[in-house]
């Protein structure tokens, strides 16, 4: 077993799943708590309950324990297993924010629409240093701009069809990821234009858009990335054809969107178009197509062949 998986399914459900390869079969670790209506059951210890099975099992709680079953089910978990596993949760199109739990490792949030910066604010203040944060929803101006949020060193954000130059200019951490998330052609030439001209973005190191997406089946982007406009505004430099194409590499964390398995993942981008920092000489590679920006910096032993030219 390598992750426990919690899951705030709508403000009454909440799940709690693993998997593990026993003997030759799957068994699961899946516990489903929901509150018990009519208050008639008999509220013993839900971690009695809680062992490997072929089905789930189900524990009814009194509305007003909601948040103390679910901390104590965590707590009994982490003293049992420890650290040697990851931890995540998830909530989906929910009106209430997740518990905060102790040790996770990977979160996958819904921002509900009511919820204000404030409550926002306060809410992150108290999580934990993760891994990998994951939010979706109507993010546009929903977080301060030196919001905590921006400090994760892996963030991907779902915006629903809104806007993220916002988020970008405010991001702090070295990995980013959008997607179901409109850029302006200028936001890009900005971003790129920064960068190159060391005024901005020195801790980034890969940040990446993908229009090709759909959000509840309706194609959010009219609009696509002039990819010909955005490369004659920044001072990109290309390969030839004879010569080989350039190769960055880097590790991100993923979370498996079935199992919510967190893992690392080596990631490839492979491209002609390069850019050299000014002052520092640093490089990185650009990929732009009308529904796909990607951009990654080499690290010290990554195409060092470029180096010597890049005063040229």
């Amino acid at each position: 077993m390598k992750t426990i998986a919690y899951c705030l399914s709508s403000e009454d459900m909440f799940d709690i799943t693993s998997d593990s390869y026993f003997f030759g079969m799957f068994t699961y670790l899946q516990l489903h708590l929901m509150p018990d209506l009519n208050d008639t059951g008999e509220h013993t210890n839900p971690t009695k309950i809680l062992y490997y099975t072929m089905c789930p099992k189900l524990y009814l709680y009194r509305k007003k324990q909601k948040e103390a079953v679910i901390q104590g089910v965590h707590e009994y978990l982490c003293q049992f297993f420890g650290s040697s596993i990851n931890y995540t949760i998830q909530s989906k199109k929910t009106t209430e924010l997740p518990p905060i739990l102790k040790g996770v490792s990977g979160s996958d949030i819904w921002i509900p629409d009511e919820t204000t910066q404030e409550e926002l604010e306060s809410y992150f203040n108290d999580y934990p240093i993760q891994k990998r944060l994951k939010l979706h929803g109507k993010l546009n101006r929903r977080l301060i701009s030196n919001s905590v949020v921006y400090r994760n060193e892996y963030l991907e954000l779902d915006c629903c069809g809104n806007y993220g130059e916002e988020m970008l200019h405010n991001f702090k951490g070295s990995h980013l990821i959008f997607v179901n998330t409109n850029f302006r052609d200028c936001t890009i030439i900005q971003f790129l234009n920064k960068w190159k001209t060391n005024q901005g973005f020195q801790n980034l190191k890969s940040f990446s858009i993908d229009l090709n997406l759909q959000h509840d089946n309706i194609i959010l982007f009219d609009k696509k990335f002039d990819h010909l406009e955005i490369k004659r505004n920044i001072d990109v430099r290309h390969l030839k054809p004879s010569e080989d194409a350039l190769l960055v590499k880097w590790r991100e964390i993923k979370t498996d969107n079935i199992a919510l398995t967190c893992r690392t993942e080596e990631m490839t981008l492979e491209s002609r178009d390069y850019l050299i920092r000014d002052g520092d000489g640093q490089g990185a590679t650009v990929m732009i197509f009308p529904i796909f920006f990607s951009f990654a910096v080499w690290d010290s032993t990554e195409n060092t062949h470029i180096m010597g030219s890049k005063n040229e």
